[in-house]
């Protein structure tokens, strides 16, 4: 009987300390009272509520499944395994838990908002507009259920539905956290940045810490081109938490598009520390460093860019990687990535020019003929190819089809300054192989007339 009483004070103290911050301590003394009486299952689940404050969410899982054990007929424990494993991502694990608590009469709303989020990452989505449909027969006023269904109208750019779910969500549950936000997201993906920043400014009065609605308010700025209020926003969430790596990323991104090398440097390198994986790092690190006038380190980040490549990266950051590796003049690895980029694009200019301009680099210059002719045929006045090609011929002393080239790259663009350098180029070429041809020829006349007397000489006409 002590052990009992012992073991339920360890409980309360615990509770206590949870309720003051004190998760560690807390933690203890609930540690403390599973050990007296390891088969109380509510016990279990109040570890579980320590180790989640905590931000322990595998463990905080892993208590709450066993108070769903040991509580077989209490909904609660699976409800709360369903929602942490969300959280989680662990989408089929969460449609398990939430299946087993709907099957409860007593079953909440809210495990019918998990069992449609579960649905959605699953890609289920007849199954989780059933479902949606299904809480909405047993519910009046389903303020979760709403909002799962905003998420997924949302993500098929279906932005009307999303509204209105989010809008009654708000009308049945004004406090709900989180709410304005998502309606902002929706005005900013639908042309309405002010009015979206009117309400991320909103939240952020009534929970000035929120690193979302700080993030969100940022990226907004930045698209309104007031950047020095978005930059205040970054900032403000890495004091926050300094190492947060989006605010990282995102002040590195500003600072790269107001041509502030040094500070994307700085950011992009603590965004690389942060997650050596992350994607397109290495690249955004590469546009810097090349801004700092570092072309060997970022040729370096290009390569390995290279080898991180994934397969389904989109077009426009493969082609702008190749581009950049043409920058850095690692033209070998840039070609592979034009070659796919023509193949799975095979009408686009911009990657056909530049693949003739790799393929002429490497000394391949039928193939960068081919290349430049085949985007003449798509675009007749495409002067670069001209260009490319007039110097194609030039080099190999070609000097007429040189000339038509150039004459026709001018024809089109006559204050062109690389045609007109080349044309230039081409007479001073055309002038310095007639001066010293001059001589030999001379000389081969001259030897020809020699020739012509001594024959007549020797044969001479009756």
């Amino acid at each position: 009987m002590g052990d009992w009483h012992q073991a339920e004070e360890h409980a309360e103290r615990a509770e206590l300390l949870l309720a003051r911050g004190r998760g560690a301590e807390a933690e203890a003394e609930i540690r403390r009272a599973i050990e007296i009486d390891p088969v109380r299952g509510e016990w279990h689940a109040a570890l579980a509520m320590v180790l989640e404050s905590v931000d322990r969410l595998e463990e905080a899982l892993a208590s709450m499944r066993q108070a769903a054990v040991l509580l077989p007929d209490d909904v609660l424990p699976i409800t709360s395994a369903a929602e942490l494993s969300l959280r989680l991502d662990r989408p089929a694990e969460a449609l398990e838990h939430a299946e087993r608590a709907i099957e409860f009469p007593e079953a909440e709303e809210q495990v019918h908002a998990v069992r449609i989020a579960a649905l959605h990452q699953l890609e289920r989505i007849e199954d989780a507009e059933v479902a949606y449909f299904e809480a909405q027969q047993k519910f009046e006023e389903m303020p979760s259920c709403l909002v799962a269904m905003g998420d997924l109208k949302a993500e098929q750019n279906a932005f009307d539905r999303a509204s209105w779910c989010y809008r009654e969500a708000m009308r049945q549950a004004p406090s709900m956290p989180r709410l304005r936000s998502r309606i902002a997201s929706i005005l900013g993906a639908t042309g309405k940045p002010e009015r979206a920043l009117q309400l991320h400014m909103a939240e952020l009065r009534e929970d000035p810490a929120s690193i979302e609605s700080l993030l969100a308010c940022g990226r907004l700025l930045v698209g309104m081109r007031r950047h020095p209020e978005a930059v205040d926003r970054f900032r403000r969430v890495l004091e926050i938490e300094p190492a947060h790596l989006a605010a990282h990323w995102e002040l590195g991104l500003t600072a790269l598009s107001l041509g502030r090398f040094d500070e994307a440097r700085v950011e992009f390198e603590i965004s690389r520390r942060l997650d050596p994986d992350m994607p397109f790092i290495r690249r955004r690190l590469a546009e810097a460093l090349l801004g700092c006038g570092e072309p060997q380190r970022a040729r370096a980040q290009l390569e390995e860019a290279v080898d991180r490549l994934q397969p389904t990266e989109p077009f426009e950051e493969i082609f702008h990687l190749a581009d950049l590796l043409l920058e850095v003049e690692s033209t070998p690895k840039a070609l592979p990535l034009f070659e796919r980029l023509a193949i799975e694009h095979p009408e686009d200019l911009q990657v056909l020019r530049r693949l003739a301009v790799c393929r002429y680099r490497l000394g391949d210059t039928a193939g960068g003929i081919a290349i430049s002719r085949r985007v003449l045929r798509h675009e007749p006045t495409c002067i670069r190819s001209m260009h490319n090609l007039s110097v194609a011929a030039m080099e190999e002393g070609r000097f007429m089809s040189a000339f038509i080239w150039a004459k026709r790259g001018l024809a089109e663009q006559p204050l062109d300054p690389g045609l007109r350098r080349l044309r230039s180029r081409l007479w001073t070429r055309l002038a310095l192989t007639w001066s010293l041809g001059l001589p030999r020829l001379a000389g081969a006349v001259f030897a020809r007339g020699l020739k012509r007397i001594r024959s007549r000489r020797q044969h001479p006409t009756v």
